[in-house]
């Protein structure tokens, strides 16, 4: 496991993620295995079928090789559909799949889905990233208000958010994670630090092609 440490001139946090993927949809199984190779790492998925056909290694979607899960399961990778088995994650990324974003009339209700169960079992200091799923706008004006709303939290008062767009192209390394690297950035300068740690860890060296350290949710402070 590596926790990740941020030291300013002011003080000194230590951060220890333990990593719940939102959502075991083929873009979330590749973010949440990826995430298992550096961290202990708990996906969930609210359809039980799912998550019972990931414990036994295999993918009916067929676009991740059981090996690969399977491989990721000895390792500590674990699956669940019960909200209190992720009550303890401090690092919660939601995912979408392409084609909610891609549409031209995108679907909404598996991202609300989604920001209502981290909503649910969010605790204080705790880190959600919303990855692959449109626009900082959207991030800003749809989920972290639903996040607040459910939660009783306040966005860099109680919780802390993070933003990746997702991959700049699609083409993987053994389904396990993104060769062209990842962009990401936080709501406080503090947050897009670790944000960008945790990531580099679970996609590789290169995976902050453009730094955004100084971006926070698509406005430069």
């Amino acid at each position: 496991m590596r926790p990740i440490s941020t030291i300013s001139e002011d003080d000194y946090s230590y951060f220890d993620p333990r990593v719940c993927v939102i959502g075991l949809g083929h873009t979330g199984l590749v973010h949440a295995l990826a995430f298992s190779e550096s961290y202990r790492t708990i996906g969930y998925d609210s359809d039980q079928t799912r998550v019972e056909e990931l414990r036994r290694g295999h993918d009916s979607l067929s676009r991740v090789s059981g090996e690969l899960v399977q491989q990721a399961l000895r390792k500590g990778f674990t699956c669940t559909s019960d909200l209190e088995d992720i009550r303890k994650c401090n690092f919660f990324v939601i995912t979408l799949p392409p084609e909610a974003i891609l549409s031209d009339d995108p679907d909404r209700h598996p991202l609300r889905s989604a920001c209502e169960v981290v909503g649910r079992v969010i605790s204080g200091g705790d880190i959600v990233v919303f990855d692959s799923c449109g626009c900082p706008s959207m991030s800003e004006k749809e989920c972290i208000p639903m996040v607040e709303k459910l939660s009783g939290f306040i966005c860099n008062c109680d919780f802390f958010a993070g933003y990746s767009p997702g991959p700049l192209q699609f083409p993987q390394k053994g389904f396990t994670f993104w060769n062209d690297g990842k962009i990401t950035s936080g709501s406080t300068p503090e947050i897009a630090k670790i944000v960008d740690e945790v990531y580099i860890n679970a996609f590789g060296a290169d995976s902050l092609v453009t730094p955004l350290r100084e971006t926070i949710l698509g406005r430069v402070i």
